[in-house]
């Protein structure tokens, strides 16, 4: 059972806490901007569910384990990826009590967008979650749009020299493939960048931006090295793990 001991070996940090039988089975997995202050909780609220499913997992729980991430955005990916792969009976039971997001790119595009959406379709596009908080991962979304300048607007893109760009191209906020500001292949590898962040690959995504940055540094094009060593830094500081796997 879960008890007050456990939990007071837990850190206040952000990560993903598994709730672990007596033979070792995954039981649920959840995540959590403060792990002591989340997996206390269920202290409490197995009072109050006296007979419930939350009652249940408590009496079930014997063992904690847990991962720290360096944001509750990070925790948010790293929950859905083990989510997926263990399939825990308690999360199990869940996903039919309510509508899941996922993040939704739309590779079957020449210039994917990259929205949230509810429902996943054979449709050629690739899908990451289903995540567990809505409003989660809209912010995770809105964090990748403020590291890449992806289009935001609806609809199929035909790019014309001649058409004037929205707004957002003067805000640096999207690279304007409708008024072919930005070619398919360059537009493709910001993407493919996404989806490899997505997919938690975020050394990949590093690793390539440090050589463009460097490159372009040796090129003397100081601006684009500047604007390169931002897209970095903002990537390690929302999304990179901490090298710290507590068991």
């Amino acid at each position: 059972m879960l008890t007050k001991e456990m939990v007071a070996n837990l850190p206040s940090l952000p990560g993903v806490y598994f709730f672990l039988s007596r033979s070792g089975e995954i039981l649920y997995i959840g995540k959590a901007k403060s792990l002591k202050k989340r997996v206390r909780s269920y202290l409490y609220n197995s009072k109050q569910n006296r007979w419930g499913k939350i009652k249940r997992l408590v009496q079930h729980t014997t063992q904690i384990d847990y991962k720290i991430c360096a944001s509750e955005f990070e925790a948010l990916l790293l929950e859905s990826r083990l989510i997926k792969h263990h399939q825990p009976p308690y999360n199990t039971s869940q996903k039919f009590v309510r509508r899941s997001p996922f993040i939704k790119v739309t590779l079957n595009e020449d210039f994917p967008q990259v929205i949230v959406v509810f429902k996943e379709e054979a449709d050629g596009a690739r899908y990451f979650g289903p995540y567990s908080s809505l409003r989660w991962t809209r912010e995770v979304l809105e964090v990748l749009y403020q590291i890449f300048p992806i289009r935001t607007c609806e609809g199929t893109i035909t790019p014309l020299p001649d058409f004037r760009p929205c707004f957002s191209y003067h805000l640096k906020r999207c690279q304007a493939p409708c008024a072919a500001k930005v070619s398919r292949r360059v537009y493709r590898g910001m993407i493919n960048d996404v989806v490899h962040i997505l997919d938690g690959n975020y050394e990949a995504v590093i690793k390539k931006l440090t050589a463009a940055r460097d490159r372009e540094a040796i090129a003397l094009r100081f601006e684009r090295a500047a604007a390169l060593q931002k897209r970095i830094e903002q990537i390690k500081r929302v999304f990179v793990y901490l090298d710290v796997h507590r068991r």
